[in-house]
């Protein structure tokens, strides 16, 4: 009998493993189908907010499954419920960078034995949940380098890890076309400065130009701040991280930018104070980083 809340099932029109979260949040537009991953069991499941998401079944799951609800147990007071201490979950880690597969019905529920092959095909494979730029990068910094390594992430239909998948400014060539920033994310130092109208976010690293070398440089109006945080990194000591969008030559020839989009949550940039490296953790454990938005 499970002990703690079931958060992660089948799901049979994408024939993987997927977490609670984004089975609950994907069922705005399209209720999966999901499913108790145990080869015992197979009951259908559905995704439910209470205090925290969770995977419940309205039939109960098999006798001796381990995502059984565990016993009733006696109080010690007649009549009143057993005092239970309030589950406590981690925010599970993005292993996609995008808003996930595409989701595509099936004509028909799944039989048992297709349920049977499904959970044994997936039974070592992590749950798709996929994450917005921020998200990663907030996985990103709670890593370890150790983690970084064997942590999943896909980007860009790349099956990467959070270590490949993050491209350090610092170990570039000076060549800005050579950053692949389409199918990786790039970071490095960056200063934060404001001025009357604007934000102006300037690279570190400096890229070949003809004889000489020009930073990267990314303009905020204060109408439309992108990020919405940005004020609060002036005068510090930052990071700049960029997915998804290739710079180029400023009309004026003295540095390298590129527009953002600020519509998009898996592209574009996002900054997080400290000059952060491949080799450092702003956190020494995922759960001291679950309340707070950018680590």
């Amino acid at each position: 009998m499970r002990d703690e809340l079931m958060t992660e099932a089948l799901c049979w029109e994408l024939e993987s493993k997927v977490t609670v979260d984004y089975a609950y949040t994907a069922r705005a537009g399209f209720e999966l189908a999901c499913y108790c991953p145990h080869e015992i069991c197979l009951v259908r499941v559905y995704p439910k907010r209470r205090v925290n998401t969770y995977f419940y079944a309205p039939d109960r799951h098999i006798t001796g499954c381990p995502n059984e609800a565990r016993s009733t147990e006696s109080s010690l007071y007649p009549g009143l419920p057993k005092p239970r201490t309030p589950d406590v979950r981690s925010k599970p880690v993005p292993n996609v960078l995008g808003p996930g597969p595409t989701i595509k019905a099936k004509p028909r529920a799944p039989t048992k034995t297709e349920l049977l092959q499904l959970a044994v095909a997936v039974r070592a494979l992590p749950a798709v949940h996929p994450g917005t730029l921020e998200e990663v990068i907030d996985a990103w910094t709670c890593m370890t380098p150790d983690e970084r390594a064997t942590q999943p992430l896909a980007v860009a239909g790349r099956n990467l890890t959070y270590e490949t998948a993050f491209t350090f400014l610092g170990g570039a060539t000076d060549h800005i076309d050579s950053l692949n920033a389409r199918d990786r994310i790039i970071f490095g130092a960056a200063t934060v400065v404001e001025r009357d109208y604007c934000f102006l976010i300037e690279s570190r690293k400096k890229f070949q130009h003809g004889t000489g070398k020009l930073p990267l440089r990314l303009v905020s109006t204060k109408r439309n701040v992108v990020p919405a945080y940005l004020s609060e990194m002036t005068g510090q000591r930052a990071t700049l991280f960029w997915h998804g969008v290739a710079p180029e030559l400023a009309d004026k020839g003295n540095a390298f930018r590129f527009e953002v989009d600020s519509r998009s949550a898996y592209a574009g940039i996002a900054l997080r104070v400290g000059e952060l490296a491949p080799w450092t953790v702003t956190m020494t454990t995922k759960a001291s980083c679950d309340g707070d938005s950018r680590c």
